[in-house]
């Protein structure tokens, strides 16, 4: 079938240039009779002249004419083998009018108009190398009844043409074959080399389509999966938060704990999803600033010790008192997912993080004593929902960690590779271009960040929250925390008629808490018509399971926070008091 293919995209080919050389020789084969009227005219029978003229000028005429008449087919040639044959035909007609005034006129011509004919159709033959060589049968219908005619008549006429002439002459028409020949050859190869080639470029273009195709079904998958099973984890979340394991029996309260840490392994799942939907809606931001070394260490042993402590293993963090230069929290980000990775899957020994500085830049090495990582699996480590065998058995997960690892790294122009040892360990070095010095000036200076203690019983004293929700159950475990935190709390109707009530009441709003999916319409539209009312750009948080880029992008340009379910209210409370502390 492509030989097939190829076939046909060759005679398309000659049949377009063969086309357009001989709508470019119009001119030429027109003017050229012409001139010989002037110099032939007192040797040649006027009968003869006339004949000659005419059929050339008619044999030019229909070539003209088919040229036109398959002008429509210039594009994109529909039966390449007719077009051929036809141009074929009328190549040959204006060749036969050479060939014929050999006949009709040579004879009668004295010596130097014989010589000025044999230029002429010499010319002509030599043009036509380029021009109709491509295909063999129209070179050869132009070029033989020129040939042949001329030969006979030099070879008859010895009087008149010396012998070296005539060796010339024929020694011409050979050199004239064979470039014509190897030019076609060239033509020939070079067609099917551009045919290859563009049939190579639509493969290619073929796989990156599928491919992007792939990539954004993917996405709707992981985006779909993700809201669906967000929702359900949301409502079973909410239900543990309000259970006060106080007053239970301590086989209930050890059941209930073991539901909580299952739902904690979920929420790593769904964050691992979440990370990959931002990741490919490019909407996570690369931050730099200075910040201390020992913050990030602090940070990163606060957040990973007692998951390691939990499984009786060692963890430790070394780095030296530096200023760094770089986006924290991505860094932050990657250093944690590869801590968590490890301990998954360290049963015995030490998990160790540590910061050093390679040409005055940041490095960093997250070591284990785990089960190590086969070489020939080591390749395909960081491709997305891969899992080794040996990991696999150990620990369940959904393969995004090291994936996300890598396209963060990329995202802040850092470098990671693995080093692993079956049964003896694994480490991961992260090199990265991030300047870090004992001098802050060096870097840049250090801003100075003041911040509140989270977590403190009334954070939130004298705050109004707006609270939009269409699950009571939800509404009250909202009312519940925040005004533990010292909040003032109201609850504002999705429908414009009671919300319009019930801001004619209202008179601040110092951060607006909702859902995105309510049952009327969605939190984006009444977030951007509170700050509408009061004219000012309230802080505001989405609490949605929606995780696809496009919902992400929305979310960006809209200027909100967002958590995605499932949540836990500790975390709501948190984020109100960070965006509301400078209000």
């Amino acid at each position: 079938m492509a030989n097939e293919i190829n076939n046909v995209y060759l005679l398309r080919e000659k049949s377009a240039h063969i086309t357009k050389a001989a709508r470019s020789a119009t001119v030429a084969n027109l003017l050229a009779p012409m001139l010989c009227i002037p110099m032939f005219k007192d040797e040649v029978q006027p009968l003869n002249l006339a004949i000659w003229l005419g059929y050339m000028f008619i044999a030019v005429f229909i070539r003209t004419w088919m040229i036109f008449q398959l002008a429509h087919e210039a594009e994109k040639i529909l039966d390449p083998e007719r077009h051929l044959k036809v141009m074929t035909y009328a190549v040959g007609m204006v060749g036969f009018g050479w060939g014929l005034g050999w006949v009709l006129m040579a004879p009668d011509l004295l010596m130097v108009n014989r010589m000025i004919y044999v230029y002429m159709t010499t010319a002509a033959m030599i043009s036509s190398m380029f021009a109709y060589s491509v295909n063999t049968a129209t070179f050869f219908a132009f070029t033989l009844p020129i040939m042949i005619p001329s030969l006979s008549t030099v070879l008859w006429s010895v009087n008149i043409f010396p012998w070296p002439f005539t060796v010339g002459l024929a020694s011409l028409y050979i050199v004239v074959l064979s470039i014509a020949k190897n030019f076609a050859k060239t033509f020939e190869d070079s067609v099917r080399l551009r045919f290859r080639n563009e049939h190579l470029y639509q493969e290619l273009a073929a796989e990156r389509d599928q491919s992007v195709a792939a990539n954004v079904a993917k996405s709707k998958f992981i985006a779909v999966a993700s809201h669906d099973l967000r929702q359900p984890m949301h409502a079973v979340n909410v239900y543990l938060e309000l259970v006060n394991l106080d007053n239970l029996p301590p086989v209930e309260k050890k059941s209930l704990l073991k539901i909580k840490s299952s739902i904690t392994t979920l929420n790593a799942m769904f964050d691992s999803l979440l990370n990959i939907s931002k990741l490919d809606a490019d909407a996570m931001q690369v931050n730099h600033r200075v910040f201390r070394l020992d913050d990030l260490a602090t940070t990163i042993r606060d957040l990973t010790e007692a998951k390691a402590t939990s499984k009786g293993l060692i963890f430790t963090v070394t780095h030296a008192d530096l200023l760094v230069r770089g986006d924290k929290l991505l860094l932050q980000q990657i250093i944690s997912n590869l801590a968590s990775n490890a301990i998954q899957y360290t049963e015995h020994g030490q998990v160790d993080v540590r910061f050093e500085s390679e040409h005055d830049c940041l490095t960093i090495e997250v070591s284990d004593t785990g089960c190590g990582i086969a070489e020939s699996e080591q390749q395909y480590i960081f491709n997305q929902f891969y899992r080794a065998d040996k990991t696999r058995a150990l620990h369940d997960g959904l393969g995004l960690g090291l994936s996300i690892v890598q396209r963060l790294c990329n995202l802040i122009g850092a470098d990671v590779r693995v080093v692993s040892t079956p049964e003896r360990g694994t480490k991961f070095i992260i090199t990265t271009s991030f300047p870090i010095s004992a001098n802050a000036e060096k870097i840049y200076p250090l801003q100075q960040v003041v911040q509140k203690p989270y977590g403190s019983h009334r954070t939130l004293q004298g705050k109004y929250i707006a609270v939009i929700e269409d699950n009571p159950i939800i509404v009250e475990a909202y009312r519940q925390t925040l005004v533990n935190k010292g909040a003032y709390v109201e609850v504002l109707s999705e429908y414009p008629d009671e919300l319009a009530l019930q801001l004619a009441t209202i008179d601040r709003i110092d951060c607006i808490l909702s859902d995105y999916r309510l049952s009327q319409t969605t939190g984006d539209v009444l977030i951007q018509k509170l700050r509408d009312n009061y004219n000012e750009e309230i802080p505001a948080i989405i609490v949605t399971a929606d995780t696809s880029p496009s919902h992400i992008n929305l979310f960006a340009q809209l200027n909100v926070q967002v958590l995605h379910k499932p949540i836990s209210f500790h975390d709501v409370a948190a984020t109100i008091e960070k965006i509301t502390a400078s209000k």
